[in-house]
């Protein structure tokens, strides 16, 4: 499938490569489209137990996450990215 991208999405899209944050700018549209389809999952289930128990479970993650902040007890935001990244892959992998 051919896609032709608007000037504004190039540009918003050539930057993220530049800034180091995607390897290339294919992985940014992967990263943007599997957060599309988290936001639309979302916004169709907002009301469901599942995703109730999901916004409790993150809750408590950020929680925590900033406790051991408060600690001292952080992450190297490359390591960080490079988890995150890999994750993306290996959902797209399952998907696939």
């Amino acid at each position: 499938m051919q896609i032709i991208l608007s000037t504004q999405q190039s540009q918003v899209l050539e930057s993220l490569s530049r800034q180091g944050g995607y390897a290339t700018i294919e992985d940014a549209i992967d990263t943007a489209l599997v957060l599309l389809a988290d936001e639309i999952t979302q916004q169709n289930s907002e009301e469901t137990p599942e995703y109730l128990a999901w916004v409790e479970q993150t809750r408590l993650k950020i929680e925590e996450g900033v406790q051991a902040a408060e600690r001292g007890d952080v992450l190297d935001a490359d390591v960080v990215l490079a988890r995150l990244r890999s994750k993306v892959e290996a959902a797209k992998a399952a998907s696939a």
